[in-house]
């Protein structure tokens, strides 16, 4: 295989799954997954990739946590951050919300050493090229990880969305509305919070706004119901570095009210576009990176 892409959940779920499955389809039959709970210091023994994927990797174990430091010392690696990995919770607002204390994840001389904080050290050091979602999460980054002085080996990369996913937001698109907002429903508990669904709720009502709380079972039932509505209102608490709803939403046609939590709102390929104009951009992220890894490794 040329490529090994290491993330916490290989499985076709949640945003960051479909994001990271649109990634790879350029070169899917040239890429191999693994599970970060199941990587060990054996799987470099037999696997030689020409670049190491690493994605999502809070799932650490002993094993696993040897294998990245070996990945990072040694061999070439890309990173890509879908969120705020170098927080154990993965979002500062999270992790003040979860534990009462604002977030200290960040390493420095003076902070005890901890796996996350020991991984982020080499990515910061490693890297061949480190990947963000948004402008945003990328300069949060560079001001409290990486380093404005490793900003030449960052890139915004962008949500992703598989070629069929695209055909049928725009088989979507011209869908009649139905006059309504959609919002949708969250996980429950500290999900449904982090997605600001209470909000968008109360926005809707005291805007005088037709809603419709949505909840469907599958990816595809979502995308369909979604675009017979007039408009989406997502109002995270949490800072969404690329939410792939709102992209959907504007991509089937649909008036899009957010927030500035919503982190790609100020990106070009967003920002007063026409839904066209955006999938024109989107739809090409996916090649970009394969060309992007090419050009790295010939660097290299």
């Amino acid at each position: 295989m040329d490529y090994v892409f290491v993330d916490d959940s290989c499985t076709p779920l949640g945003g960051t799954a479909l994001t990271l499955n649109a990634i790879v389809e350029p070169f899917k039959e040239r890429v191999e997954f693994v599970k970060t709970t199941d990587l060990t210091p054996q799987h470099l023994q037999f696997k030689n990739p020409k670049i190491w994927i690493l994605g999502n990797i809070t799932g650490l174990n002993q094993d696993s946590f040897t294998a990245l430091g070996e990945i990072m010392q040694s061999r070439p690696f890309v990173k890509i951050d879908f969120d705020y990995g170098y927080c154990k919770y993965r979002a500062e607002v999270t992790h003040k919300h979860v534990t009462g204390s604002i977030c200290d994840c960040t390493f420095s001389a003076d902070k005890q050493s901890t796996p996350l904080r020991t991984l982020y050290y080499l990515i910061r050091e490693k890297a061949l090229h480190i990947f963000y979602m948004s402008e945003e999460q990328r300069n949060f980054h560079l001001a409290k990880v990486i380093g404005i002085e490793n900003s030449q080996k960052t890139s915004v990369l962008s949500s992703c969305f598989s070629s069929a996913d695209i055909d049928l937001m725009e088989n979507l698109r011209n869908n009649p509305k139905n006059g309504k907002y959609a919002i949708i429903d969250g996980q429950g508990g500290w999900h449904s919070q982090a997605k600001g669904v209470d909000e968008a709720l109360s926005l809707a009502s005291a805007s005088g706004l037709e809603y419709e709380l949505l909840k469907t079972d599958t990816h595809d039932e979502m995308l369909n119901l979604l675009s017979s509505f007039k408009g989406l209102i997502f109002l995270p608490l949490i800072h969404d570095t690329c939410p792939r709803v709102t992209i959907e939403a504007k991509l089937m046609g649909l008036q899009v009210i957010t927030n500035s939590r919503s982190q790609h709102v100020y990106e070009d390929w967003w920002l007063n576009k026409s839904p066209e104009e955006s999938q024109a951009y989107l739809e090409k992220r996916p090649m970009w990176f394969l060309n992007k890894l090419r050009e790295l490794k010939d660097e290299g």
